[in-house]
């Protein structure tokens, strides 16, 4: 390829690699500086006087890397100023003269106005000015801290009450005159007349006060008229008392409250209807927990159901194995009916003998295939004994004499 071709296609591959090598570095001609990638003169930019982003004063210059005001200016709050003439700074930065002219760096006060001394006198209005209130330097101060034509007064509409100034016409303190206090709870004063807030237009009597302003329809301690308050939980609507979406009043006078009858225990289903302990309320209805039956007098009963027609929980035996079964009888019974479910309870498969084992009659025995248990009930001699071997079959089982368990 011939080299002129070859620069060609060089210079846009260079400009590539340039553009792609990530580097923001902006390299500046001698005697200049990268401030944000602006190549600038430090000794002369008045935005980068010396050193980047250090701004000059309005109207000041940078020369040599250093900002200064013309001849005669000095610099003030980011400007140059000349404190001959300028009547914000007169003299020095910030001595501003007021009511005045500002005249070869001293304060020239306007007609009207009169200079107050000082280390830089100033000019002020003695008809108005509180701080210098009909002469230099006397202050008006409570109860009278305003300065109207000269003399220490409060400003109108402001009245002078006690130590203070105040506005008759809206202060309920002192309301239409000094000392006059509105009477009425959460009452206002407007236009120098006490009166209900139109919020609260109604008046009803109160503890500890005379008459208080209140709202009829929407106060739930004098809905409707003066003292018919709500029950727990109600609002007051239109001078209606009401409970929330789902709820009822239970109770009467100060017990009465918005209660949920599908839910509260003590009100289940209707008021007044209180569930049993260990219950809970649900869909308006006493329930026990899972695992235990409906409440049988008045308690929630483990087992299979109640005796005494409903009204007392079931006994619960121990069938000597480890496991629980109930029935209505008293416990050490020991009838057949107790040995057939003290086996079931033992093993919830296999097959049950009794009377034909070889610990004859009056013991029952229950085998599984892998395992064979005997409980010896009424009548046996071994009565409220039971054992458990691994033969797996009644017509081999052990009898349980001396290493027999008792059962329940």
């Amino acid at each position: 390829m011939h080299p002129l071709a070859r620069a060609v296609l060089a210079a846009p591959l260079a400009l590539a690699l340039a553009a792609c090598s990530g580097s923001s570095k902006t390299s500046c001609p001698a005697g200049q500086t990268d401030c944000g990638g602006a190549c600038v003169d430090l000794q002369s930019s008045t935005v980068h006087c010396g050193a980047c982003l250090h701004a000059c004063a309005a109207g000041a210059a940078c020369t040599a890397g250093a900002c200064a005001c013309p001849a005669g200016q000095i610099a003030c709050a980011g400007r140059c100023v000349d404190p001959a003439t300028d009547a914000a700074n007169c003299g020095g930065c910030g001595h501003a003269c007021g009511p005045g002219t500002c005249a070869g760096g001293a304060c020239a006060c306007a007609a009207g106005a009169s200079a107050c001394p000082g280390a830089n006198p100033e000019c002020v209005d003695l008809q108005a000015d509180p701080a210098h209130c009909g002469a230099c330097d006397v202050a008006c101060r409570q109860p009278a801290p305003d300065c109207a034509a000269g003399s220490c007064a409060c400003s109108p509409p402001r009245t002078a009450c006690g130590a203070a100034c105040t506005d008759t016409r809206i202060d309920a303190s002192n309301c239409g005159g000094c000392g006059n206090v509105c009477p009425l709870t959460n009452d206002v004063c407007l236009g120098g007349s006490c009166q209900c807030p139109d919020a609260l237009p109604d008046v009803c009597p109160a503890a500890g006060s005379p008459q208080t302003c209140v709202s009829l329809a929407h106060d739930e301690r004098n809905c409707g008229t003066c003292g018919h308050a709500c029950a727990a939980g109600q609002t007051c609507v239109d001078g209606t008392c009401a409970c929330p979406a789902g709820k009822v009043v239970c109770g009467t006078g100060s017990a009465a409250i918005c209660t949920d009858p599908l839910s509260d225990p003590a009100n289940c289903g209707t008021c007044g209807t209180a569930c049993a302990p260990g219950t809970a309320c649900s869909g308006g209805r006493c329930l026990c927990p899972v695992g235990a039956p409906l409440a049988c007098g008045g308690s929630c009963c483990p087992g299979t159901g109640c005796c005494e027609a409903g009204t007392a929980c079931q006994t619960a035996h121990d069938n000597g194995l480890g496991q629980t079964y109930y029935d209505c009888g008293a416990l050490d019974e020991h009838t057949q009916a107790q040995a057939v479910l003290a086996a079931k309870a033992w093993s919830g498969t296999g097959m049950t003998y009794d009377g034909n084992t070889i610990c004859g009659t009056f013991c029952l025995c229950r085998e599984t295939g892998t395992q064979a248990a005997v409980w010896c009930y009424a009548g046996s001699p071994m009565k409220g004994l039971a054992t458990v071997s691994n033969v797996g079959s009644c017509a081999i089982a052990t009898c349980p004499f001396a290493g027999g368990v008792a059962w329940h």
